[in-house]
């Protein structure tokens, strides 16, 4: 009873009275806390705005080496145009060539004034060292696109714990320096190499590495299971540590010697669900333009172009088809991850993804290079399906039939985000979505499924379609 008392009397006091209370009694704490050699702690620092960036392989812009200014501004519209706020800048190197690509990637991200965000990767498979990653720093410390937090200019990489002097090199060279800090934010291999951590390899990076703001998880390699846990593990760590954490998002990957099945984009919206409930700080989408591996989202011609700059498409080991839709699939994830809140639907869109021969008839052929080093198949190959993936964004449940070849499936599908799957069969491939009686979309897709001798190398197609309430979609 008397404490209700008390309370009540506080509460009737005039209100400048009881601010002067307040204003008393904290300096009074202040001063006590400073009397006991207590330095009260610094305002929390505040949280990060969270984005969403691409990792931009400067070696490969879309329409080859000879990319000009607005070349490297058309790239950047299609890649805000999508949600994208930034790229991550990954140089191989630090010649002239590299250093002058990447300064007009900044000039035209300047000229747009758009907003748009850059930052250095560093990539230290190859030829870079402390030298250059001094220069890739200053050479874009001040410029009005450079991504910074908390005022400072932001560093990643891919690799480079094994690069001599470089932790020590930033620590003296930059981090020491309160006018010259930076923003570090690597990724590095635990000394196991494993690329889905395991939690002794979290905690041996960590530990390694205390100079480290923070961890870009490079998680191209995998399907959607050990993508999503590794960002999960590495999330619980460094967040909880109270440091960054930038997750990775990958629709799928082939290089010359594996591949992981990723379901269409199954695996992609699984990543994308685990990053934002892990609250992830940033999100990398690994690649916008990673050709070789077929790791890019970068949209760069219509569906049925399949040829790009130099040797067609010799340098990049197979056709290239469109990869656009797992980055418009992506929409719905990027707005959820940025705003905090789960989207409303409000059209109906679906996406399309398969191979355009089926696994036996694409192993047929190996490169002479793959010949003469006994390799007989892609690592990972055995565990391709041959089948037609769909993903539906519905406003209300629909039926979607699928016809594959000669075949057909129909899937009662229900309102939100859903994957269906079939067996593919050679010949078209046709998608049909239709809500009591009413067709919605009539979508033909635009790469018909052959035996095409092996010169896809196993690469997938994806393509989309939306269709408002009424409208009809047809391409066949």
């Amino acid at each position: 009873m008397p404490a209700i008392a008390n309370a009540t009397n506080i509460s009737v006091l005039p209100l400048g009275w009881l601010r002067v209370c307040l204003v008393v009694l904290s300096v009074g704490l202040f001063n006590f806390s400073y009397a006991q050699g207590k330095v009260p702690a610094p305002p929390p620092r505040p949280l990060p705005t969270k984005l969403v960036f691409a990792h931009y392989m400067v070696c490969c812009p879309t329409v080859g080496g000879g990319a000009n200014l607005e070349d490297y501004e058309h790239e950047i519209q299609e890649a805000q145009n999508r949600g994208i706020d930034g790229f991550a800048l990954n140089n191989g190197g630090w010649d002239q060539g590299y250093k002058q690509r990447t300064t007009m990637m900044y000039e035209a991200a300047r000229q747009l004034g758009t907003g748009f965000k850059l930052f250095i990767s560093a990539d230290y498979c190859c030829d870079n060292g402390v030298e250059e990653t001094r220069d890739m720093v200053e050479s874009f410390r001040n410029h009005p696109n450079q991504f910074r937090y908390d005022g400072k200019p932001v560093l990643s990489s891919f690799a480079g714990e094994g690069t001599k002097g470089l932790s020590e090199f930033v620590q003296r060279e930059f981090q020491s320096h309160p006018s010259k800090e930076i923003v570090w934010v690597p990724y590095f291999y635990p000394k196991t190499y494993h690329e889905h951590p395991q939690p002794t390899d979290v905690e041996q990076v960590f530990h390694d590495y205390p100079v480290l703001d923070g961890y870009y998880y490079f998680g191209a390699v995998g399907n959607g299971d050990e993508i999503t846990t590794s960002n999960h593990l590495l999330a619980q760590k460094w967040l909880g540590a109270g440091k960054i954490f930038m997750a990775d998002v990958s629709p799928y990957y082939r290089s010359f010697s594996r591949l992981n099945e990723t379901q269409g984009f199954k695996n992609m919206a699984q990543e994308w669900e685990g990053a934002i409930h892990d609250g992830a700080t940033w999100i990398e989408i690994t690649t916008w333009n990673d050709w070789a591996e077929k790791t890019y989202v970068a949209p760069f011609g219509p569906p049925e172009k399949t040829k790009l700059w130099g040797n067609g498409n010799a340098d990049f080991g197979s056709i290239n088809y469109s990869h656009v839709a797992y980055l418009d699939a992506s929409r719905y994830y990027i707005d959820w991850f940025k705003t905090g809140v789960q989207p409303q639907m409000t059209e109906d869109k679906i996406f399309y993804f398969y191979r355009t021969e089926p696994k036996a008839a694409t192993g047929k052929q190996f490169s002479p290079a793959e010949t003469k080093r006994g390799l007989k198949e892609i690592s990972g190959a055995k565990d391709l399906q041959d089948k037609v993936f769909v993903t539906c964004f519905l406003t209300k449940p629909a039926q979607l039939n699928i016809y594959s070849g000669t075949t057909s499936q129909t899937f009662n599908v229900p309102a939100g985000v859903n994957h269906v799957e079939m067996p593919f069969a050679l010949g078209t491939q046709r998608f049909v979505l239709q809500r009591a009686g009413q067709i919605l979309i009539d979508k033909t897709g635009e790469q018909t499924i052959a035996d095409r001798n092996g010169e896809t190398r196993y690469n997938y197609f994806a393509g989309g379609a939306a269709g408002a309430s009424g409208i009809t979609v047809r391409n066949h």
